[in-house]
């Protein structure tokens, strides 16, 4: 082979190093440094194809093809349409042969989970209305996602097999590098090269979930919602300033994350929101946030200051009365955004990290659903 000519990862042509580019196997945001063991060949076709962000669509198609290559599974349809009276459209139909049985599993497939637990109710009722119009079927749920324990629980409450991340990654570890170059299979093969054991951001899932709430541990609990916002958004966020005061030091912040950034999500939120600083509190109650709580942030957002962004990271979120109406008030008179986030959103984000997608999703979730609720 020529010295200036290298072979694709993923389509296996030669490639030149003229046309071609270097990329991480197991990506720079879940640890993967630049090393020589940690670099892949991508042609410049694949290369496109990689490095968008995917549709749906997409990943079923993924999905099929991981079903295809897998022996254990025949029968595969694909978009089939179901019913008489009233009719759905099914993403993946396929039979699975097990030792003693065969199946015949129903999929649907997601790549977001909107707006959690809503978004779980809405999966369910729509596969026992896919399972009413079908017929006798196992219900899976399959997402290039890791769901949350809650989640989990409630969809296999409604008797619904969970196809997430992990499990599509362990099952199908052999079929990943069979199917064609897409966003998935980069992402499938990084998670399997990925060294065994807690991730980073797991591990502050474990100590988030061993500090008590409450005031003793009020400056612990400060201290991990600093460094877990500091992993997910530094970079492109500048580093977390803790405990700042304003000139007249009757405001008191716990953190202030400059945001100098000029392209991508956070220089959305600085040109539309002024977020030039998030302002954060972490509040480790055992109650809910209240009204005060809200107007004591609201106090330190200023147009000529810290902007007019803020967030609020306590355990169990907000009341439904004083703070909800507060937030509301805040963002119609005085157009200060204030956005809530409570133990299962930090994880959320963390999970996200962990898998290789945007915590910033999760964020903007929030934010979208309280502005449609206006």
């Amino acid at each position: 082979m020529a010295e200036n000519e290298q072979r694709c990862f993923y389509c296996g042509s030669l490639a030149s190093t003229n046309t071609s580019s270097l990329s991480h196997f197991r990506p720079k945001n879940l640890g993967g440094g630049l090393v020589f063991n940690n670099l892949l060949t991508i042609c410049a076709s694949c290369n496109q194809v990689v490095g968008h962000q995917p549709r749906e669509a997409e990943f079923v198609r993924f999905l099929a093809e991981l079903l295809g290559h897998h022996k254990a599974y025949s029968n595969l349809r694909v978009d089939t349409v179901l019913g008489r009276e009233t009719r759905y459209r099914a993403d993946i139909l396929v039979d699975h042969k097990g030792a003693k049985y065969t199946k015949r599993l129903l999929i649907e497939c997601k790549t977001s989970l909107g707006s959690g637990s809503l978004f779980i109710d809405n999966v369910i009722s729509q596969l026992d209305k896919y399972q009413a119009a079908y017929g006798e079927c196992s219900k899976i749920f399959a997402t290039p996602v890791s769901l949350g324990e809650s989640d989990i629980e409630r969809l296999r409450a409604a008797n619904i097999d969970i196809w997430d991340l992990n499990y599509i990654t362990r099952n199908f570890a052999a079929q990943i590098c069979l199917t064609s170059t897409s966003y998935y299979k980069a992402l499938f093969s990084a998670l399997n090269a990925r060294p065994k054991g807690l991730t980073e951001e797991q591990r502050l899932i474990k100590s988030l979930e061993s500090c008590a709430p409450g005031r003793k541990d009020c400056y612990v609990y400060q201290d991990l919602v600093g460094e877990i916002i500091e992993l997910l958004f530094t970079p492109p966020l500048a580093k977390p300033i803790p405990e700042l005061s304003d000139k007249s030091e009757a405001n008191r912040r716990d953190l202030i994350v400059p945001n100098y950034t000029e392209e991508g999500f956070w220089s959305f939120m600085r040109q539309k929101y002024e977020a030039d600083y998030v302002v954060i509190d972490a509040k480790n109650y055992t109650r809910k946030v209240k009204k005060q709580d809200v107007l004591q942030l609201a106090n330190y957002l200023k147009s000529h200051g810290a902007g007019l962004f803020g967030l609020i990271v306590s355990r169990q979120g907000g009341d439904s009365s004083g703070c909800e109406h507060t937030l509301r008030e805040q963002w119609l008179i005085h157009r200060k955004l204030i956005i809530i986030l409570d133990d299962e959103d930090i994880k959320a984000m963390l999970m996200a990290k962990s898998d290789g997608r945007r915590p910033e999703e999760i964020l903007a979730g929030k934010i979208e659903r309280f502005r449609l609720s206006m």
